[in-house]
């Protein structure tokens, strides 16, 4: 359905006429509003006469949006009773649909109200409830791909989530697939650690690192540079995190850099037809480029990296990720 607000104070209700967005996710396991991508429009208009109205494929799902048969709820597993209050239901429920069988859909002429609070009406007890909840789905879902969750995550690599042993028997019993297939074939817009060239920090040899501060988590907000912190030690600071794949983007959590607003650099959504998206790393010289002779270089007088031309030996331009693939 369509997502709407109504206002908590006014109940005033708004919302689009139409849907555009589907339900992504990324590493952290964040649900995101992701365009509709083409190859989900593309299947629309061929398998429908009608594709303004037909079902759009959703990767996930928000939490109070789930509407689906009763006995099938109850024969794919119901809520994990593992997880508390609220938090990550959702994603693990997204993830157990398409890995076991099922196929999670927008309806585009339905719609639900909702009143976003400025604030959780709930008590979490004082306790890390939420992050429990996500590391609970994490360990029965994400496979081989759990490591990679942990460079991100590194706190939660010993967080007790208690017993999972009812969760595997009951992903065994659905004979699931694996995370590597959902995001494959489900949302193919999220890399895989195998498609990377580089992850995590990235630090020039002028000792700056891209941050991103947030901005990451949405469309047209701009890179920066910031401190490293300590190399030795596992990355805490997920606007440092970043990922270099093997096709030529460089993400964040959510969207890729940008090199076409001007001087500065910013987050957009991946529109995967290189351009001012497409970059390559030399790992000869340990530079990243974009058409062959602009480099990318932190600029620590302005506070962001920019594209300036190559020069050989220059430490603002000479980039090492804390995860190299290559």
């Amino acid at each position: 359905p369509s997502l709407n607000d109504i206002n908590c104070q006014t109940l005033t209700y708004s919302g689009a006429d139409t849907i555009w967005v589907i339900g992504g996710v990324n590493w952290l396991m964040n649900m995101l509003w992701a365009p509709i991508p083409q190859r989900e429009m593309k299947r629309r208009q061929r398998e429908d006469p009608y594709p303004v109205t037909a079902n759009i494929r959703t990767a996930t799902m928000a939490g109070g949006l789930f509407a689906m048969d009763r006995l099938y709820f109850k024969e794919l597993g119901e809520y994990d009773e593992g997880m508390g209050v609220w938090g990550g239901e959702n994603m693990e429920l997204s993830f157990r649909i398409w890995m076991c069988g099922g196929t999670m859909l927008f309806i585009p002429c339905s719609k639900v109200g909702h009143i976003f609070r400025p604030s959780h009406p709930y008590d979490f007890m004082g306790t890390n409830i939420v992050s429990k909840n996500y590391v609970r789905a994490a360990r029965v879902w994400f496979d081989d791909e759990l490591e990679f969750f942990y460079k991100l995550r590194p706190q939660f690599r010993d967080l007790d989530v208690g017993d999972l042993s009812e969760r595997f028997a009951l992903r065994e019993r659905l004979q699931c697939k694996s995370y590597a297939w959902f995001i494959q074939n489900i949302y193919p817009e999220l890399p895989l650690e195998r498609d990377l060239i580089g992850a995590g920090r990235f630090r020039n040899d002028a000792n700056f690192c891209f941050d991103t501060r947030g901005g990451d988590l949405a469309g047209g907000n701009f890179l920066y540079l910031g401190d490293c912190g300590d190399m030795t030690k596992p990355n805490m600071n997920t606007n440092r995190f970043m990922m270099f794949t093997k096709d030529g983007r460089i993400m964040g959590l959510n969207y890729c850099l940008d090199t076409g607003y001007g001087e500065e650099i910013r987050f957009e959504p991946c529109h995967n037809q290189g351009g001012s998206q497409q970059f390559s790393y030399d790992t000869q010289t340990k530079t990243i480029k974009q058409n062959g002779n602009r480099c990318l270089t932190g600029n620590s007088e302005k506070g962001y990296p920019v594209l300036d031309e190559c020069r050989e030996g220059d430490a603002t331009q000479i980039w090492n990720f804390e995860h190299i693939y290559i």
